[in-house]
Formats: structure tokens, C-alpha cells, sequence
């Protein structure tokens, strides 16, 4: 049996390992970035503007990495979804490599550290058409039968690394003409019931290895909740998000979708980052989801800080964690003097 922790309520930390998600067109260095415009202009400069390119390289700086989770461990972080894409060399599809992609052996010995450290580890492989860059060829193979063989292996190298996982996080997020035209020279797109088709033999294939699927609640964006409901199965967890929570902006077109899932009978864990919306985005997050979602169906928040694990994000990606500390103390102090108070009333 794996030593893999299970906490009750995730207070979850996204990092990347793998990057080559985001697409492979060239563009030049953006000063005005959503990430970017937050960096001091000596660490835009290490940036140098190809950190959401396809490169042939791992991005991943191990020793920031390791004062990371420590920092992450003292700050009440319990579990860590790792996006991992291309940093892994997959034992079924080792052409999927690139220069610095660790071997199976490496990365679970990683995974076994983390899970000693006390943390939940949660693979993420992102099936999504608009960030299938780091499948390689395969990412042109959409819903044929050979990408279905692929992504059937990739899954179970995956599992077997990350052993004990009791999720893995297919991604799914952003299949939506904008997002492409943005990150992709070529467009592959699922439409209707083929994305469904493959979202559904996905999730399949996932329990299949007795893990449950978790993906991010895009569809319901664009789609009503009438449909959702009819054909997304309450077996897999959703992440619904929002980032743009600084003003208050997005309370009412977003949040609703929130309450939607957890009533609809879906475990939720939601998510928000710093780097969009700001400092106050996650804790307003937090402190919303607590005053408005089911608790029976609300299984954990999570930091999606979207930086590459690399030097020049230290100071964002150490104040990510700090941020997902100030808001567990902030929801805890609230549970604990709900609590006091029902002990009172009782006795």
C-alpha cells in the first residue's frame, strides 16, 4: 500500500513541472502579460518572454522546487497537483520527452518525498485540444484510435508513478476558438457529442485504475447546466474558477456556477490564483465558498499560481503559499468559533 495522504479538506497548491501546454506560437517578450506585469524587471528580464512557449527543454528548477514544498508544508498546504506534460519520460512513450524529462524512477522517488512531507500528490494530464502541445504528434491525432491508445498508456505511467493517487486531474479547460487562436498555429477542435465522447471515455478510462477523474468546469461556462447535468458523471470532481475576484467583479456571472456544481451533486474544489486577479482574489475565493457552498460537497480549495516552477517566479510562487496559509487561518478561525458556538448551544 502507498504512504500517498488523503486528507478530508485539500488546501491543494498547482505546480508545473511540465510546461508544454500553452502552444507553439512564437511571439516576442510581453511586458504587459497578466503574469509579466507583476514581475520586478529583473525577473521579467530571466523570463525573456518564452514561458508559455512549447520549448524543447524541461522548465523546472529542482532546488526552488525543494524550498517550495518547504515552504508549502509550513504554510498548511496538504495536497499538490503536478502538472506534469512533458516532464515525465513515459515508459509506453518515451518520444514524448524532451531534453531534462525525468524518468519514472526519479519522479516517484519525488512523489514518495512529497507524500513523507505529509502531502496528498495528484497527477495532471491535460487532455484539453487547446493545450495538447506536450502529446507531441499525437496532440494532431485527436479522438482516433491510435490517440486513444496513447492516452490510454499515458494514464496508466502515470498512476503507476504517482502511486496511491486518489485523483487524476484531466484538464479539459478552455476548448473554445479564442484559446486556440492564441496558443496554436494548428486548431484541432471537439465539438458536441465527440467532446463528450472523449470526455467521457476519459473519465473511464481513469476509474478504470480505481481513481477518480477531476477536470475543470470550462464546459459549464459556455453550456447550460440542464446539459451539464444530463451527461457529466458525479463521480468527477470539478474545479470551477475565477481569478478576476479583486473588486468584487465576477460574483454574479461566475460564483453562480459554483453553488450550480455543489447542489447539482458534484464534488467541487475551487479554485483561484494571485497572478490574475490579485492578492485579495483567493482569499475573497475562500471566504465566498465558505459563506455559500454545500460543506458536504466542498472538498478542499486550491493556488493556482500558472508560473513556470522556475527562479525567476521565487518571490510570486512563495507568496502563493502564503496566501493559501492566510486563507486557511482565516476559514479555520471561522470554523472553530461556529463550532465553540454549537458546543454552546447544545450544552
Amino acid at each position: 500500500m502507498s504512504g500517498n495522504p488523503k486528507p478530508e479538506f485539500a488546501w491543494s497548491f498547482l505546480v508545473h513541472f511540465g510546461m508544454n501546454m500553452w502552444g507553439d506560437i512564437d511571439s516576442k517578450p510581453n511586458r504587459q502579460g497578466l503574469i509579466k506585469k507583476r514581475l520586478t524587471d529583473e525577473e521579467f528580464a530571466l523570463v525573456c518572454g518564452d514561458d508559455y512557449l512549447a520549448l524543447d527543454r524541461v522548465r523546472f528548477d529542482e532546488r526552488l522546487w525543494r524550498d517550495l514544498s518547504e515552504q508549502l508544508s509550513k504554510d498548511g498546504c496538504n495536497q499538490i497537483v503536478v502538472d506534469v506534460g512533458e516532464f515525465l519520460k513515459y515508459p509506453s512513450h518515451p518520444e514524448l520527452a524532451v531534453k531534462g524529462s525525468w524518468s519514472a524512477e526519479r519522479l516517484a522517488a519525488e512523489v514518495k518525498r512529497l507524500n513523507a512531507m505529509g502531502f496528498e500528490v495528484v497527477p495532471k494530464l491535460n487532455f484539453s485540444c487547446c493545450h495538447r502541445t506536450w502529446l507531441g504528434e499525437y496532440g494532431r491525432m485527436v479522438s482516433t484510435g491510435k490517440y486513444y491508445e496513447v492516452c490510454s498508456d499515458l494514464i496508466r505511467d502515470a498512476l503507476e508513478v504517482f502511486e496511491g493517487a486518489r485523483f487524476l486531474h484531466i484538464g479539459m479547460d478552455e476548448e473554445h476558438m479564442p484559446s486556440y487562436q492564441s496558443y496554436n498555429t494548428m486548431l484541432v477542435m471537439r465539438q458536441g457529442d465527440l467532446w463528450w465522447h472523449d470526455l467521457l471515455w476519459l473519465v473511464k478510462e481513469v476509474e478504470k485504475h480505481g481513481v477518480r477523474a477531476w477536470m475543470w468546469h470550462d464546459f459549464l461556462r459556455k453550456h447550460k447546466m440542464d446539459e451539464f447535468a444530463k451527461r457529466m458523471p458525479k463521480t468527477v470532481v470539478q474545479s470551477p474558477w475565477t481569478y478576476q475576484v479583486e473588486d468584487g467583479i465576477g460574483y454574479e456571472n461566475l460564483f453562480w456556477m459554483f453553488r450550480t456544481l455543489s447542489k447539482g451533486g458534484y464534488d467541487t474544489v475551487p479554485c483561484s490564483s494571485h497572478c490574475y486577479g490579485g492578492d485579495a482574489g483567493f482569499l475573497k475565493l475562500a471566504e465566498w465558498c465558505r459563506d455559500n457552498m454545500d460543506r458536504k460537497r466542498f472538498i478542499g480549495y486550491q493556488m493556482a499560481p500558472w508560473m513556470q516552477t522556475g527562479e525567476a517566479y521565487r518571490r510570486l510562487l512563495f507568496r502563493g503559499s502564503n496566501l493559501l496559509a492566510e486563507a486557511k487561518k482565516r476559514i479555520e478561525k471561522v470554523n472553530r468559533a461556529e463550532h465553540a458556538e454549537c458546543v454552546e448551544v447544545s450544552a
